[in-house]
């Protein structure tokens, strides 16, 4: 269906892939544009864990090893893109979950993760279809977000940590990026260390640019 013909751009957000369809059409995508990437079966995962080494659902997957008082996970994994979070939480993780939930504000995210990571998730929706009593009745006692907690305002997080459970213990999991200066990062940060107790952080390599630098963002767990 494709085939990638080169990699090109040193800046996130700056980097692209240009593929050569089954008809010969040559195409130029923006990493970034999910939408897009995701019109094609299983390329985002080729292109993200294959060519670039993407660490963020193997890292998120252990870090939630760190908490000791969850026996049985109930998961609402927020941005889920495609299911890669879910797809290494069922295969290769060690933790016993009991449920887990998908959301995403793309559709084609949605329909990408029933097409290329079926069976993984117990449901997925996007943003427009979200239904609060249906996702209240999950009792979530874990909020996870993989690859786009740097995007989520602190009203994001507001808005899904209500989600959590108020019987059990719960947790919040995420990664961002690591400008210490960057004002949405510490805002971020601060609603979080307000309102939840960190319980564990750590630096680790993200991924590759396309010129093979590594990326590097820092993961947090944050219990209630």
């Amino acid at each position: 269906m494709y085939k990638i013909k080169s990699l090109h751009g040193n800046q996130q957000g700056q980097e692209f892939v240009e593929i050569e369809l089954d008809t010969g059409e040559l195409k130029t995508i923006n990493i970034h544009d999910y939408a897009t990437l995701y019109q094609y079966p299983h390329f985002y995962e080729y292109l993200l864990v294959d060519r670039l080494d993407y660490q963020n659902p193997t890292v998120l997957g252990q870090v939630l090893t760190q908490v000791k008082n969850i026996s049985q996970w109930r998961i609402l994994d927020v941005a889920c893109g495609s299911g890669l979070m879910g797809k290494y939480l069922k295969k290769q993780s060690s933790l016993a979950i009991d449920t887990l939930v998908g959301i995403d504000i793309l559709p084609s995210a949605i329909a990408a993760l029933e097409r290329d990571n079926f069976g993984f998730y117990d449901y997925a929706c996007t943003l427009e279809n979200y239904n609060e009593s249906e996702m209240q009745q999950y009792d979530f006692n874990c909020l996870l977000v993989s690859g786009g907690a740097s995007h989520l305002s602190v009203k994001d997080y507001q808005f899904y940590t209500n989600l959590l459970t108020e019987s059990d213990p719960a947790c919040i999991a995420f990664s961002l990026k690591i400008e210490p200066d960057n004002i949405h990062r510490q805002e971020i940060l601060q609603w979080m260390d307000e309102h939840f107790h960190c319980l564990h952080q750590q630096i680790y390599n993200h991924r590759k640019l396309m010129n093979g630098t590594l990326i590097q963002n820092e993961a947090f767990i944050y219990q209630k």
